[in-house]
């Protein structure tokens, strides 16, 4: 089952207007606005404003021009964070160590932890704004870091500088993009005789999308019970099933063991590199097996980096997972022949991200409503839900309001478990994003709505109110469905347009259902303490609760 137009008709959704898209020969386009709508809401976390929508909609052909400025925009950057953190997984919430080690505040956990987990997708978003080559993301000869991560790692970062900048380890190891970084390590750290494997598997499912835990292994009676009272690595070495997948993994798990942070310690003993355990593979618990990668042997960590960069592999997964995260697609087999187009795009320019995310929102298939065919409309997502990150972006857009606990936005970071409520990951425990509807997703809607809708009241109808109003321009507090029911017609109309970026529809010139239904809606919270503030507060929210808001 795909996420079509009939999963919103089965919720009792109004999908606004009637889709006046192109038909080709394997989709029907979705209408220029919700088109435009698509695109900024994928590679910007906002709708578009009302002057685009309509100039989308008078010249549907200025689509390109509109995917050349959003990806100008500085969202465009935070969104590649997002897209990639669903495979780097950093962002668990975590520091590794007490803070107070490194000198830093007990009390900012939270934002040391945010700060540490943004060291390997720093990079992404520096490789990406810079337009450099995708390669860099393993030959990088630094890290990215901000001052609390120059702290915690004892990294050298430029003086005088602010945020993140380009930064050097000074233990000895060798920069080699996040293959050498401490966040990354920690994050995956290996456990005793497991002698780096978790950590040649994240290699190999980060950058060459071969997760081998995925891979199917099937054992007869006789090897489970060897496996089981016998010595491991020596099973490892003399079982042919084992060797399918420990021949290639093992050399790979070799580079690790200069980060080999298995002993007792503190925060610096913890997190520096050692050159002299490289050759801890050796020893007879671990592998036996010398560095290399998938057969050809390598010098250390560096040879290794440059054997990855020029892995086809390491291209189709950078396309695979880009495209995932823009689409809400999980890549099968059939999905190569669509995808073939984009990895060219993304080889003749250079490996330059950009290029590879205009490819793919340039595509039919990803400004479609609708499969023509049959087997495509199996994979094919035709109506996208937004995650917490961009319902955030969408809704503070609007209204100015960020839903803030703490000082901090709970939709983009997980520290009360609202991103995962609404379908996000964890990056630790949930790791795999949901994009289909759930209560917890609407639930998180109506509450942020609730809180939006009351600012915006709050401000718009104070008489002393500074600046304009936000939304509600066409009323005021004293205005009441009896006295200027014209002007509570213009304002339901006009929220509806601009928060959904869609007019409200209605048959043979007659005014909308809606408008009659909200203005009822209005009397019964009027009707409760006379208060025009509640009462406009609760249509604005019922409004920003459209589907239209979630779904795009």
């Amino acid at each position: 089952m795909t996420r079509t137009l009939a999963t919103l008709a089965l919720l009792l959704i109004s999908c606004g207007e009637p889709v006046d898209g192109e038909v080709g020969e394997r989709v029907v386009m979705l209408d220029a606005r919700s088109q435009l709508i698509r695109l900024s809401v994928d590679l910007r976390s906002v709708h578009p404003s009302g002057d685009e929508l309509d100039a989308i909609e008078l010249k549907p052909e200025l689509y390109g021009a509109f995917v050349d400025r959003y990806l100008d925009d500085p969202r465009f950057l935070d969104r590649i964070e997002e897209i990639y953190n669903q495979t780097i997984r950093t962002r668990t919430g975590e520091t590794y160590f007490e803070v107070t080690e490194a000198g830093l505040s007990a009390d900012a956990e939270d934002r040391i932890a945010s700060a540490i987990a943004d060291e390997p997708l720093k990079l992404v978003r520096h490789i990406v704004e810079n337009d450099l080559p995708f390669t860099e993301l393993v030959l990088a000869d630094y890290t990215m870091a901000d001052p609390i991560v120059a702290t915690m790692w004892n990294i050298e970062y430029p003086e005088g500088a602010e945020g993140w900048q380009q930064a050097h380890y000074t233990d000895g190891r060798e920069h080699a993009g996040i293959l050498s970084s401490t966040t990354m390590w920690l994050r995956y750290p290996s456990a005793g005789v497991n002698a780096n494997r978790h950590r040649a598997n994240t290699v190999s499912r980060i950058l060459l999308c071969d997760d081998y835990l995925a891979r199917p292994v099937s054992f007869s009676r006789t090897q489970i019970d060897a496996l089981t009272s016998g010595d491991p690595e020596d099973v490892i070495r003399q079982t042919p099933t084992c060797q399918s997948c420990h021949s290639s993994m093992d050399p790979i798990a070799s580079h690790f063991f200069g980060y080999w942070w298995e002993r007792e310690g503190g925060l610096d003993d913890q997190t520096t590199y050692r050159p002299e355990d490289e050759f801890t593979w050796r020893e007879p618990e671990m592998s036996g097996k010398s560095t290399g990668y998938f057969g050809v042997p390598t010098s250390g960590m560096g040879a290794m980096a440059e054997l990855i960069a020029e892995d086809p592999r390491f291209v189709d997964c950078a396309v695979q997972t880009v495209f995932e995260g823009l689409t809400q697609r999980t890549v099968v087999e059939e999905d190569w022949t669509e995808l073939q187009s984009h990895r060219e795009a993304f080889s003749e320019s250079g490996l330059i991200l950009r290029d590879l995310v205009k490819s793919i929102v340039m595509s039919e298939e990803y400004r479609a409503v609708e499969a023509v065919e049959t087997e495509l409309g199996e994979r094919l997502p035709t109506v996208k839900m937004a995650s917490t990150t961009q319902l955030s972006g969408i809704i503070s857009g609007k209204t100015g309001h960020v839903w803030e606990f703490d000082g901090r936005d709970g939709l983009r970071f997980n520290d009360d478990g609202l991103v995962v409520l609404g379908g996000g990951i964890d990056s630790q425990y949930v790791t795999t994003p949901s994009h289909d509807p759930s209560v917890g997703m609407v639930f998180i809607q109506e509450r942020y709505a609730q809180s939006a809708a009351w600012q915006v009241a709050s401000h718009d109808l104070d008489p002393n109110r500074e600046g304009e109003a936000v939304l509600l321009s066409f009323v005021t507090i004293e205005d009441t469905p009896e006295s200027n029911r014209a002007a509570f017609a213009t304002q339901i109309e006009a929220l509806y347009l601009d928060i959904t970026g869609h007019k409200l529809a209605s048959q043979d010139d007659e005014e909308p259902e809606e408008v009659e239904q909200l203005i009822e809606l209005w009397r019964q919270l009027y009707s409760v303490e006379a208060s025009s503030q509640l009462a406009w507060s609760g249509v604005v929210s019922v409004v920003l609760r459209d589907p239209q808001v979630l779904f795009y």
